[in-house]
């Protein structure tokens, strides 16, 4: 069994017996490169939340511009050794993938063309020429410089999947994915919590988030660096799995454990609680807090779910062998009722006070409608705002850009066919993610989980809310099915080294 493991341990970490890794200055060199690499990418992954959610063009432009730019090095094997190679069990599955996401930009740049056939908004191309004396030819979309600025942030966000499938293959990377993620979202949370006692959440920065008259004694819910509240809750609610899976993880002499070696040994609570695990569980209370307080129904729903999901992966075929289970539920619950009594109020006025509850629905109702006026051509990335604005129902008076639905919202700009290779460039990397939760051996498996449960919680949220059209939303989210797509396919961590004899 111990000469097994080795031969494993050596595989794994590309080191055979008799031998000692050549760490000259080349060596230190080429790691210093690396880790300035991943640092920056992750940097600035992170910190794209905090100019306001990125969703301003003035944020999310460069962001997306750095990461083309970080791209390059990264395709040639900084920052990952092996580059953008391909691993034997996973050659199909990225193969269907790059065919559904060429196919997407595609279908896009055609409904921009005149080559395409006439759609639902071919009458106001005929309007316009009444008008004006001369228009466009027809195209199916109805706002080609919208389309445009849709199809840069897909490709930024397959780029930045393509870097975290590449960096995150070393298991220190995914983890360190994972703190940064933690320390993003402590960031955002402090922030609001700094502006609702200054501005009682009224503003983020200079930008007053009320669009009517506003009185210094109005408080508002807490988006903190986001202009709205529920892209907040879920962006707390995803730092709030990336901080349960740091809590679940082990550490990297238990991690690298041979198979069927006390895998499941129970911990002693009081070595369990190490400083450092004393600063996770402070960021997961301030986590929830911020979670509540900004009074997101879906938010809270998303993350509750997202949590479960991981819970259960992780105590998949423990639930008898780990008799520190009840511990973990019960420590779990007293963070939750501490919290909720705390932070709790807003999200139940929130539930008590809520104006108009069917407006989403009528908003669906007129996404629907547009959807059927143009069912296979859609009206073009970006278009949904001028499609609304055609059919916008009479009970609602204020201008909305959004579908509150973004796979409704995609159905109305895609149409039916668009719509379904839009979902499975999202949808197939998360079952991969899946993938490596059921199969990769307990000390790591957390990796693939908390991918997986992660990006659940934008995904479920955005069904009734637009939080993965947020960029600072759908680049983390891009990052994370990376990384569990890297995981999934259990490649060794470091590929092999230059060596020399021992002597």
């Amino acid at each position: 069994m111990n000469s097994r493991w080795q031969m494993a341990q050596w595989e794994e970490e590309g080191i055979e017996p008799g031998v000692i890794p050549d760490r000259r200055w080349p060596w230190y060199l080429r790691r210093t490169i690396d880790a300035t690499a991943v640092g920056l990418f992750f940097l600035i992954l992170m910190l794209a939340a905090v100019p306001m959610g990125a969703n301003r063009d003035w944020a999310w432009a460069p962001l997306s511009v750095a990461f083309g730019l970080m791209a390059i090095p990264v395709a040639l094997g900084i920052g990952s050794r092996r580059g953008m190679s391909i691993a034997p069990a996973e050659g199909k599955p990225l193969l269907a993938l790059i065919l559904c996401f060429a196919a997407f930009l595609a279908f896009a740049l055609w409904q921009m063309s005149t080559l395409a056939p006439l759609a639902g908004d071919a009458w106001l191309f005929a309007r316009a020429k009444e008008i004006l004396g001369e228009a466009h030819a027809p195209i199916p979309t109805v706002a080609a410089d919208l389309a445009r600025n849709s199809l840069l942030r897909s490709i930024a966000c397959a780029l930045i999947f393509l870097m975290a499938r590449a960096i995150c293959r070393d298991r220190d990377n995914a983890r360190w994915l994972l703190v940064g993620m933690v320390l993003s979202g402590v960031l955002v949370v402090a922030y609001g919590l700094a502006m609702q006692v200054s501005t009682n959440a009224c503003y983020v920065g200079t930008y007053l988030k009320i669009q009517f008259e506003y009185a210094e004694t109005q408080r508002c819910l807490m988006s903190g660096t986001f202009v709205n509240s529920n892209s907040f809750a879920c962006y707390a609610g995803m730092a709030v799995v990336a901080v349960i899976a740091l809590l679940f993880s082990r550490d990297k002499k238990q991690a690298d454990t041979p198979y069927g070696h006390n895998e499941e040994d129970d911990t002693r609570f009081i070595n369990w609680l190490t400083g450092k695990r004393i600063a996770q569980l402070a960021a997961l209370l301030l986590l929830l807090g911020g979670l509540l307080f900004s009074a997101s129904r879906a938010g809270f729903a998303a993350t509750v779910i997202g949590v479960l999901v991981f819970g259960i992966l992780m105590m998949r075929g423990r639930w008898k062998s780990r008799p520190d289970l009840g511990r973990i539920f019960f420590i779990g619950l007293a963070v939750c009722v501490v919290v909720g009594v705390i932070a709790g109020g807003a999200l139940i006025n929130k539930f008590a006070d809520s104006a108009d509850p069917w407006a989403r629905i009528r908003i669906w109702q007129a996404s629907f409608k547009a959807i059927a006026l143009s069912p296979w051509l859609g009206w073009g990335l970006g278009g949904f705002a001028d499609a609304y604005m055609i059919l916008q129902p009479a009970t609602i008076l204020q201008p909305n850009d959004l579908a509150h639905s973004t796979p409704i919202e995609v159905m109305v700009e895609l149409g039916v066919f668009g719509a379904m290779l839009a979902f499975a460039v999202v949808l197939l990397p998360w079952i991969i993610c899946l993938r490596g939760a059921l199969r990769r051996r307990l000390g790591h498996r957390y990796l693939s989980t908390a991918a997986f449960a992660l990006a659940a919680i934008p995904i479920l949220h955005s069904t009734i809310d637009f939080s993965l059209q947020m960029p600072a939303i759908g680049f983390v989210v891009s990052a994370f099915l990376g990384m569990g797509w890297a995981q999934a396919f259990g490649r060794r961590d470091r590929a092999p080294e230059l060596f020399v004899t021992g002597h």
